[in-house]
């Protein structure tokens, strides 16, 4: 959580996040010692393999910049997918929070492009 939280503090309007910072982006993330990149690089990995984000290499390596997807309409993925272990009772206190704040993205999931 930690992770995508800092990558969210990182993002602008187009979802881009530039990752040559490593070090500094996984002290912020809450890593530190010895295993603090390599840690923060497996919760990235973690991340991409849930969808959340997307990972191009470049010029820091393998992981030189991050795409942040619409976190609701990942969440709304995973519900249509059933993927195993996927949380009901949180999915049902996300949507209600979406409702209360106006955002629609949950109900526009089954409109949007694919990710």
């Amino acid at each position: 959580m930690q992770t995508y939280l800092e990558l969210w503090c990182r993002v602008y309007d187009d979802g881009f996040v530039n990752l040559s910072k490593q070090q500094e982006i996984a002290f912020s993330s809450g890593f530190s010692g010895q295993r603090a990149v390599a840690t923060w690089r497996e919760r990235m990995k973690r991340l991409k393999e849930l969808d959340f984000i997307d990972i191009k290499e470049g010029p820091s390596g393998p992981l030189s910049y991050a795409l942040m997807f619409n976190p609701y309409w990942t969440v709304a993925k995973h519900k249509a997918a059933k993927t195993a272990n996927f949380p009901q009772d949180r999915y049902s206190a996300l949507f209600e929070r979406a409702l209360e704040i106006g955002a629609s993205d949950l109900a526009e999931y089954t409109k949007a492009p694919a990710q």
